[in-house]
């Protein structure tokens, strides 16, 4: 059944794609960074993440980032998720929060590999075994996860950019992120 699904929406994804690298060839040339003034290397945005259902997540990443090279960018990110799984009849949710660092490598004018780390806060998914256990009274972990994956961005304007990334998440035991890889959309401004 999901391959028929799969067929149905192909043509579609291959519609966007299409769309996606239409508009971006309308672009010129990117200047050298050393042309630019450091506002102009400078660059905020994030990515909105949403997902309902049986597990239903809500996410927000605000990052804000430095062309280092013309291929080179790194940056600060923070974040906040909100899950509830009811998968199994119990309902948990839980709200985590964190930052992150981020590194970019461009390959071409529009696709990139990035690498980050991310540090979360949040209530840990699993009870302990214990028949008197409350699950309002969940302790709180730190988790440290590591991504790394590519991504297409694609120029909307000379100071926009909309970024498409699909991540694969190395902490294999990671509460946060239960499928790998996941994907991110998101903007790019440059100031």
């Amino acid at each position: 059944m999901k391959k028929n699904k799969m067929k149905k929406l192909m043509p579609v994804l291959l519609a966007a794609a299409l769309c996606l690298m239409t508009v971006s060839a309308g672009y010129g040339e990117e200047r050298p960074v050393s042309d630019l003034s450091p506002r102009e290397r400078t660059f905020v945005g994030g990515f909105l993440g949403l997902q309902l259902g049986s597990f239903t997540s809500i996410s927000l990443n605000l990052h804000a980032g430095y062309r280092l090279t013309n291929r080179v960018s790194a940056g600060l990110a923070g974040s906040y998720h909100y899950a509830n799984d009811s998968w199994f009849g119990e309902s948990f949710s839980s709200h985590m929060y964190g930052g992150s660092v981020f590194a970019r490598f461009r390959i071409h004018s529009t696709f990139f590999v990035h690498g980050e780390y991310e540090r979360l806060r949040l209530e840990s998914r699993l009870p302990p075994y214990d028949p008197a256990f409350d699950p309002d009274d969940r302790p709180t972990v730190t988790e440290d996860n590591y991504f790394l994956g590519a991504g297409y961005g694609v120029p909307l304007s000379e100071r926009l950019r909309l970024n498409i990334l699909a991540l694969y998440n190395f902490n294999s035991d990671s509460q946060a992120y239960l499928d790998n890889p996941f994907f991110r959309v998101g903007l790019d401004i440059f100031l």
